[in-house]
């Protein structure tokens, strides 16, 4: 796995360089202020520009090296990277409009802007009424889109998505450049190519809907030749929708049982907690309120302080507690067993789907 160099643009106009294994994760730290003593001050802070690096210690070195820049020199080298972003980064096409291609169109739009992307529909209203709340534009149809398009993501469902890629085919044979990006869950890249016929570079990505408000854990995956180029111009466009993380195909199934169907999951947990709630006394509005921001606050902790899941689990426990005597309860109906046993049918049925 990569290792990062990147630069930081503070508020002020400072520029600051680190390392790190996930840059989106470090610069939301700097963001916070905290653990971020160079640019606590200067808050908020971009990364304006980011290098792959092949393990920590190229990464360290290159850092000193961008160090010793002048700051014109820097600015250069932030210059000549959105250049390059910008010369593979043309136009995306959106086929779908569905729940999961309207988050990623709302993404897409506020990362390299409305102007940059079409989208199209079965439902020309509904593709409409989507660009007029982005500012994107609607095409005429799927071969229109394309034509435009240097990055064509495929927001349609697996039971209609060999249709759309043989609609496709004749339009991209004269497009060889023309990126692919599927979001349908359980076709694989080999079925993909199969369908197309065509070499042009395929890649998935496995949303999930908070990244409608930017909170997403998306996962992308591509062939064994796929070009940086590709898989960062991807996450860019994306990187508005949530948190991008690279994995292997073959995760992908598991992938999108944990984090694509996940939210189905937890949001019946938060319903039944209000209900809990409620049946103790609360107001049901605020019941609501209390159980969802006490699982957004939880899974952040989870995600920051690094601890597992059971160690934090233990510290809201005290001896004799009421918190303990409610984790009796849960476990005393499977509360355990049932969640794996969700994501074990999820995921036994993108393997499901993936079969055409």
């Amino acid at each position: 796995m990569a290792y990062w160099v990147y630069i930081l643009r503070c508020a002020d106009g400072t520029l600051y360089t680190g390392t790190a294994a996930d840059i989106d994760k470090r610069a939301a730290v700097h963001n916070r202020g905290k653990g971020a003593k160079y640019t606590r001050s200067r808050l908020p802070v971009e990364v304006v520009y980011r290098e792959a690096c092949p393990d920590k210690g190229a990464a360290l070195r290159r850092e000193y090296a961008i160090k010793q820049l002048s700051r014109r020199d820097k600015l250069a080298l932030i210059a000549s990277y959105e250049g390059k972003l910008g010369s593979h980064m043309k136009k995306s096409a959106f086929i779908g409009t569905g729940n999961m291609g309207g988050a990623l169109i709302q993404a897409a739009c506020q990362a390299i802007g409305a102007d940059q992307v079409i989208i199209t529909n079965r439902s020309t209203a509904k593709a409409q009424a989507l660009a007029d709340s982005c500012g994107c534009t609607v095409a005429a149809d799927n071969i229109a889109a394309v034509q435009e398009a240097k990055y064509v993501f495929l927001c349609v469902k697996p039971q209609v998505m060999e249709g759309v890629v043989k609609e496709l085919a004749p339009v991209l044979q004269g497009k060889p450049d023309t990126v692919l990006v599927s979001i349908a869950a359980g076709l694989q890249i080999a079925t993909l190519r199969q369908w197309l016929g065509l070499p042009n570079p395929i890649l998935r990505v496995m949303p999930n809907t908070p990244a409608s408000i930017g909170m997403g854990m998306l996962a992308l995956t591509g062939e064994a030749d796929t070009k940086e180029e590709h898989y960062q111009a991807v996450e860019t466009i994306l990187s508005k929708a949530g948190r991008v993380d690279r994995i292997t195909e073959n995760q992908m199934d598991a992938f999108s049982a944990v984090a694509g169907c996940g939210p189905a999951f937890v949001y019946p947990f938060i319903e039944a907690l209000a209900d809990g709630g409620v049946k103790v006394g609360l107001p049901r509005k605020q019941a609501m309120a209390y159980a969802a921001q006490m699982v957004l606050g939880s899974a952040a902790l989870v995600l920051e302080s690094g601890k597992h899941p059971g160690q934090l689990k233990d510290e809201v426990c005290s001896p004799g507690g009421s918190t303990i005597a409610g984790v009796a309860a849960l476990e005393a109906h499977a509360f355990r067993s049932a969640a794996i046993e969700a994501v074990e049918a999820a995921y036994h049925r993108n393997v499901e789907l993936g079969k055409v």
